[in-house]
């Protein structure tokens, strides 16, 4: 339990999100902070004897501060409060309640406190003023999917405030003029240091589903001069989840451009080095090529090799990017495409939950791919040599000017004098 700002997790988020990014998060309800884990208050602090005079500001803070205590979104997560409703049929000693900072920070004085809270429908207070608690009238929810979704139902995702010198307390009082609400979420950051810095954008759960509706349907919403911007909670959430498959797509396309690279590579090598060496060089076996088509749009390379690996087949090449229709899926044995067709039904595989048919290339087909292929291969061996040919003509102009000088051996004549020592 934490007194004023500390960190908590947003009924809006799940907990992947949480743990792919550094979030604090504090909370207030509809006119006070949210204590999460509070420390207890110094020892030698006690309640004072002496009667106070508070004013009705401050009883109506006090009275919004306990309920929100023992309100739904507090006791879902506050294990210390939780544990102290456990000892007594829910109620709980005013000595307890004094242990937390927020709460000690308005008043420390009982009477006041119960005073505040007398007019509450959520809180009861014992026969002895000695003990409150939530009144059984109002009986905690059940915390499952259903009371999640509900909850994100009425939030909203708000940006636009401040980087420096946003508080909960401002937060507070700007959304005081609004519809009424549960729970503020100030979404923060640890920055190189380790300290937390706020991310100018918060998460707001209202009361009820209508108080959100009322909140989004405002034409403008400003913080000084800027414009807010809001959006529902939900459609945040889903748009990250977007932007994070985005990301994560495009570093599987750019490994797989890397990889496709690679491979041609190291085939054209292959085949160089067999030629140097004269070995028969026969990378383009009849029946090796298998032309797939109906393609997902969300396919790589490395789907294709999947699929055609669990029927068995070995793959020297697949010539695909993301996106194209179809492509073709080079194997390295003579008429091994058509061994591995047979293995499949209709000669279709499943990628991505899309059926892709395939077939054998063949005849003049066939060889219109290979010298397609050859020709790749004649590009990427001129680049090579292009690459070589560039170090060695450097290296050669280093070699150059050490051959025009003295040889290092040799210790040259003295100027001015004939002979040599």
């Amino acid at each position: 339990m934490e007194n004023g700002q500390g960190e908590t997790i947003p009924q809006t988020e799940t907990q992947t999100e949480i743990k792919t990014k550094i979030v604090d998060e504090t909370t207030i309800n509809d006119a006070n902070v949210e204590v999460k884990d509070e420390k207890p208050v110094s020892e030698e602090l006690s309640p004072k004897v002496k009667s106070e005079e508070p004013s009705s500001e401050l009883l109506e803070r006090i009275k919004n501060q306990v309920e929100f205590y023992f309100g739904d979104v507090n006791m879902q997560r506050d294990k210390f409060l939780i544990e102290q409703t456990k000892l007594d049929e829910g109620w709980v000693p005013m000595t307890i309640m004094l242990n937390f900072k927020l709460l000690a920070s308005m008043s420390q004085d009982i009477n006041v406190i119960l005073e505040a809270i007398k007019s509450s429908e959520l809180m009861e207070i014992s026969e002895d003023r000695k003990k409150i608690r939530r009144s059984p009238k109002h009986p905690l929810p059940i915390y499952n999917e259903e009371y999640r979704k509900a909850q994100e139902a009425k939030t909203v995702y708000i940006k636009g405030f401040p980087l420096q010198d946003t508080t909960i307390e401002k937060l507070k009082t700007f959304f005081s003029a609004y519809e009424p609400f549960d729970n503020i979420v100030m979404r923060k950051y640890m920055d190189k240091e380790k300290k937390l810095q706020f991310k100018g954008s918060i998460f707001v759960q209202f009361k009820t589903l209508e108080d959100a509706k009322a909140f989004m349907v405002r034409e403008s919403v400003k913080y000084g001069d800027t414009e807010l911007i809001k959006m529902w909670s939900s459609d945040y959430t889903q748009s990250k989840t977007q932007e994070r498959e985005g990301r994560r797509q495009k570093r599987s396309e750019m490994k797989a451009k890397k990889s496709e690279s690679v491979d041609m590579e190291f085939e054209t090598t292959e085949y160089n080095d067999k030629e140097k060496e004269g070995d028969k060089v026969n990378l383009f076996p009849k029946g090796c090529v298998i032309y797939f088509t109906n393609v997902p749009d969300e396919c790589i390379r490395e789907d294709i090799k999947e699929c055609l690996g669990e029927l068995g087949a070995n793959v020297a090449f697949v010539d695909f990017n993301k996106g194209d229709a179809a492509g073709y899926a080079r194997l390295q044995g003579e008429n091994d495409a058509k061994t591995v067709i047979d293995k499949m039904h209709e000669s279709k595989i499943s990628i991505r939950g899309k059926d892709v048919t395939c077939c054998v290339l063949e005849s003049e087909e066939e060889e219109k791919y290979f010298m397609k292929v050859r020709q790749q291969m004649a590009n990427s061996r001129q680049r090579n040599f292009k690459g070589k040919r560039g170090k060695k003509g450097r290296n050669t102009r280093v070699a150059s000017k050490r051959h025009m000088s003295e040889n290092s051996d040799v210790v040259p004549a003295k100027r001015g004098n004939n002979s040599v020592e």
